[in-house]
Order: C-alpha cells, then structure tokens, then sequence
C-alpha cells in the first residue's frame, strides 16, 4: 500500500504546490482512491510532477462539504471519467465561516453547478464498505467529555446561525494488510471519537497509521492535552498529520509520541 499528500498548507516536497486544502493518494492492492482533492486543481499539477497517474483512480472519497477538501472535483472528473464520488447526503448543506466581522460561505463550491456529472455520484448515509474491504464510516457520534462544538463554523437555521454539527464527515479506514489505517479531512468530530467509533463498529484499536487534519488549530494546552489522553486506548504506529492540526498541535502530538509523528505536506509518501 502507499499513501500520498498531493495537496496540503505545505510543502514537503519544494518543488510543488501547496493551498490552504487537503488531497491523499491511497494505493490498496486493488484500489486507488482520491480521497479529498483540496480547494483547487494544484493538486492535479502536483500529481503530474511526482509521476502519480489520475487516470487510475477508482473512487473519490469526499471527506466533508467544505471549499478546502472538496474544489478541485470538477478539474478531477474533467480528466478521470471513471471514477465513483463518495459523498454524504448532508454535505450539500449552506456553510459558513464566521468572525467578530464577517461572515463568508465556506462549502462546497460547485454545489449548484449544473455541469456536474450526478450519475458518478455514490451519495451515501451509513457505512459503505468497498470490493477492497476498505471501509468509509459516518454518523460519527460523540462520547462524553470529547463533544465538539466550533462556534466559528456554522450553518444556517432559519435566519440565525448555528454550529455545523459536521453529520457529513467521512472517515476511511483501510483493508487490513499489516494493521488498518485511517483517513480524515479534519477530524471536525473528533479523533478521539473517530477512532472510539472505529473500535466499536470494526473492532479495530491498534493502527499502522493515523493521517489527515485533526483540527486542532487554535485550541490551547489543556485542550489539546485532553485529546492526548483521549488516546491512551489506542497505539498508532504513525501520525501523518498535516493541513488543520495546527503547528501547537503538532508540536505537543511529537512530544506525546515520540519518532512517531510527521508532517505530512504536498510530496509526502509512506509506502509499506
């Protein structure tokens, strides 16, 4: 197997691009999957540079509605023609992003475009699992103490603004070659509940790795230290973190886990 950032914040590989988005390769023995493809078509740039054939991709997998994961679609299927598009009915919904000033839509820019292909959508609301025994989970639930409530991302109700309860997220967990491994766009739910789901519906506690944005940006120390002992029943072999983790994040996820944690930017491979 083979995991590839093609699009992140940063780079790590200077001669490709990076975006504030997030795009994975997945290489299984049977699949290849796209999963997110950042906030424009750079990745697809990127691809070109490492080699990476797009033509073989078999399914994309979107990991929420937002601009960041979801905006480089159309320039993916105007060169793929035979890719499947996994996606959760909820993340059509209206987003936004707000501040003391401003508030800006945040979601999934072609959203109403009539130029989309809705034929190569699958457009789910449980567990789908794929001809490769790879999984994608949803109706990711909360356990008590690790709620997650971000009053800067909303969504709308009525004409009042509520905090995006994020019901559209994705996770994927790969076929089980050494050890499963997951995939999330920005863990928006949570990871410790992530992976406490992944525990009760696949019976998984041990990982090879553990690779995306865990949306952490901005949290302080107390707050990030309690998702570290959230983790205390778990092993993961590799933290691949990158995009929305955050660089305090970060630095705390090194110190909790060390020689096990890297950033992975735009270039970053793990194959194993």
């Amino acid at each position: 197997m083979k995991l590839t950032t093609l699009i992140d914040n940063k780079c790590s590989q200077n001669h490709l691009k990076c975006e504030h988005g997030l795009s994975f390769l997945l290489e299984t023995d049977e699949l290849n999957i796209l999963f997110d493809t950042g906030q424009s078509d750079k990745f697809l740039f990127n691809a070109e540079k490492m080699g990476v054939d797009l033509l073989s991709i078999d399914y994309v997998v979107l990991s929420h509605g937002h601009y960041d994961h979801t905006g480089g679609l159309p320039a993916f299927l105007g060169m793929n023609n035979k890719a499947k598009v996994i996606i959760h009915k909820h993340a059509f919904k209206e987003r936004f992003s707000r501040s003391s000033s401003m508030i800006k839509e945040n979601g999934i820019p072609w959203r109403d475009e009539s130029g989309i292909d809705a034929q190569r959508f699958m457009i789910i609301d449980e567990d789908l699992q794929l001809p490769d025994g790879t999984h994608i989970l949803c109706n990711i639930k909360p356990k008590t103490g690790y709620e997650v409530i971000n009053q800067r991302l909303v969504v709308k109700d009525g004409t009042q603004y509520k905090p995006d309860p994020f019901d559209d997220e994705l996770i994927l967990v790969t076929p089980e070659k050494i050890q499963p491994s997951v995939l999330c766009g920005c863990a928006h739910t949570g990871i410790v509940n992530i992976l406490h789901i992944i525990s009760e519906r696949l019976h998984h506690n041990t990982f090879y790795y553990v690779a995306g944005g865990l949306h952490l940006n901005g949290r302080n120390k107390d707050e990030i230290e309690h998702v570290i002992r959230g983790l205390i029943p778990f092993h993961v072999n590799h933290w691949l973190l990158n995009h929305c983790t955050g660089e305090v994040a970060f630095d705390y996820f090194t110190e909790a886990f060390p020689n096990q944690v890297q950033y992975a930017g735009s270039g970053h491979v793990l194959a194993y």
